[in-house]
Formats: C-alpha cells, structure tokens, sequence
C-alpha cells in the first residue's frame, strides 16, 4: 500500500510499551470501519526477539505475534477510542506462518504489512471485546495469519477482577529476582544464546515430551518492559516454543541419570516454530511455580528435516492456565551433533 509509511514508530503508550525500542508499529491506513492496515518495522537486530542460535537471524513467530499484539491494541485505542488506561486480556490467540523462506534478515529492517479485520463488541457506546483476524506479509509475499480474541475492562473492573479472593496487594514481577530460581536450561537447547532469555528451568525429559518450571526475570527488558501482575500471555507463548523445541533435542535420548536430567538429541537442527495456538484461562500469578508439560505429538524424522508439532499445558498449583499446541519444522544443518546436557 503507497500511502503505508515506516518512516517513524507510533506512540509506544497506545501499543501498551515503556521503551521505544520496544515499539514496532509504524502507521495504520484505514479502509473502513473494522478494517485497516497497519505497517511495522522489524529490527536488524534485538536482545530478545532476535536473539537466535542460528547462524542466520530470521524473523519468527514470537516476533510476528509481538506486532500482532501491538496491532491489536493501537486499532482499539486509535480506531475505537479506548481509553489508555484500559487493559487488554488476551482470551485466545492463534498464529500460522505460510512460508518461512522470506523470513531471514537482511541489510535492512524488514518492512510488515498487517491487514486487520476486527468484529468488535460494544457495550454502553464502549469497547467491550474485540476478535481480530491479521494477514501477515512482507515485501508484498504473504507469510501468513493470526488470529486473537480478547476484552477490555477499565482500571476499576481490572482491579476488582484480579484482587479476586486475594487478602492483600496483588504482587508485581518487580518482586521476581534477577537470578533464575532453579537450574536453568543450556541456552543452546532452546535456539538462544543469551541466558536471560531462557525461560525454562529444572527440566528433565518424560516419556513423550519435557516437563520443566517457567522462570523470567522482574528485570527482563522486553517481557517486562513495565512491571505487571502477572505473566503475560507473550512469556507463556515463547516458554511454550522453548518446551517444545527442548522436547524435540530430548527425544529419544536419555543420559540415565538418577536426576533424570536428559542428554540431547541432536545439535546438528534448527527447530523453527511455525505456529502456535492458545486458550487463556487463568492468569498465571507471579508469586508461585508454573509447571510446564510439552508431550511431542509429531515426532521429529530421523534424519533431515521435517514438521514436528507439541501441545504444551500449564498448570499452576494444579490448575490449567493455558494449554498451547506448538507447529514446528525441523531444519538440518551443517553443525556436528552432539549429546549435551539440559542444564546450564
């Protein structure tokens, strides 16, 4: 579209941001009342988003999912006049990548164009729920689509909605430490370099899959750009990709340790997500352990490369948070396997 700029970012308050390098969003052109489309810039590069084991960067899942999100909350402040303070929960969302092979990163920022369906629901003249569809292309080559639901409520609803059974203030990730509350998984494991952004620890392989506990740091720039009351849905969609990808390097392998820590698969792959989908149910509180249980449910070839595919649950003091179901494929590449630990 000509009239698209990606000349500057929106203001970072309507995407639901603090820092600006946070913001991906560049304009939104409407088409009509529930339509519109809206450009984003990808990085070059990111500390968290870009932060990859491969040897060429690519443009992900997680990454489109980010700019859907911020999509979905700029069109409902800028197109449907929510006001600021308002808070989004997300209810359901749901991504497929059609092609991968215009993903890699180039010699300059990628240029996103997402086409934005809304079907919203008002209530009292006022934004109450909205479900979203979003067709994803780049340089004009269609890469797929996402679709969420999800509502909004005002800071007085919001409060009274998370104060719940609680006797006192609802805790915030600026409580959580720095340093990971448990061993934490060999950053190589789960296609990253930096520490800080593995998200799982105390792993160990099960019979069909990888059991683990989520883990994020209250300091992590980008999960939490801002301090919030519970973890949000972009943490549990990235740990539910880093389970899965575990699951794929654990299967079929086993060191025998009493401590059931498992050996790896392969090193020799790259595991691309291509697609995830979510149910929200519960919010998942900062104060306790999310367990996490990723059950392979197509299994990785032998040799060469391939889809594989997962479904991840979530569970908090025994109840179910979320469940995730995981699409994948299986690159080989030149590198040598080996058999490597789970733990740092």
């Amino acid at each position: 579209m000509e009239d698209l700029s990606f000349q500057q970012t929106v203001d970072r308050v309507l995407v639901h941001r603090h820092a600006v390098n946070e913001v991906f969003l560049t304009d939104l052109v409407p088409i009509d009342r529930d339509t519109c489309v809206i450009g984003a810039q990808l990085p070059l590069s990111h500390p968290y988003f870009l932060d990859q084991r491969a040897p060429t960067a690519r443009y992900d899942a997680l990454l489109l999912t980010e700019c859907c999100r911020q999509a979905g909350t700029y069109v409902a402040h800028t197109q449907y006049g929510v006001a600021r303070d308002w808070v989004f929960l997300a209810a359901a969302t749901s991504i497929e990548l059609e092609r991968t092979d215009v993903l890699e990163v180039g010699d300059s920022p990628g240029e996103l164009t997402l086409e934005v369906h809304s079907l919203p629901s008002f209530r009292g003249g006022r934004l109450r729920s909205v479900r979203t569809r979003l067709d994803l292309s780049i340089a004009g080559e269609r890469i797929g689509v996402m679709e969420g639901e999800g509502r909004y409520l005002d800071r007085e609803e919001y409060g009274l909605l998370r104060q719940g059974g609680r006797g006192g203030q609802v805790p915030l990730s600026s409580a959580l430490g720095a340093e990971p509350a448990g061993v934490p998984v060999a950053p190589r494991l789960v296609e990253r370099r930096d520490p800080r952004n593995v998200l799982l620890v105390d792993a160990h392989g099960t019979a069909d899959g990888v059991a683990a506990r989520l883990w994020v740091s209250g300091r992590h720039a980008t999960i939490f750009d801002h301090p919030l009351d519970h973890y949000p849905a972009m943490a549990l969609l990235e740990a539910a990709a880093q389970a899965t990808t575990l699951a794929v390097r654990l299967d079929g392998a086993s060191s025998g340790r009493d401590d059931g820590v498992s050996a790896a698969r392969t090193d020799a792959a790259d595991v691309r997500i291509t697609g995830l989908a979510a149910d929200y149910v519960r919010f998942a509180e900062v104060d306790a352990d999310v367990d996490i249980m990723a059950t392979i449910t197509e299994r990785p070839p032998a040799v060469g490369h391939g889809p594989v595919a997962a479904n991840v649950v979530f569970r908090q003091q025994g109840a179910v948070l979320t469940e995730i179901v995981v699409s994948a494929e299986l690159h080989a590449t030149d590198r040598t396997p080996a058999r490597q630990a789970v733990a740092a």
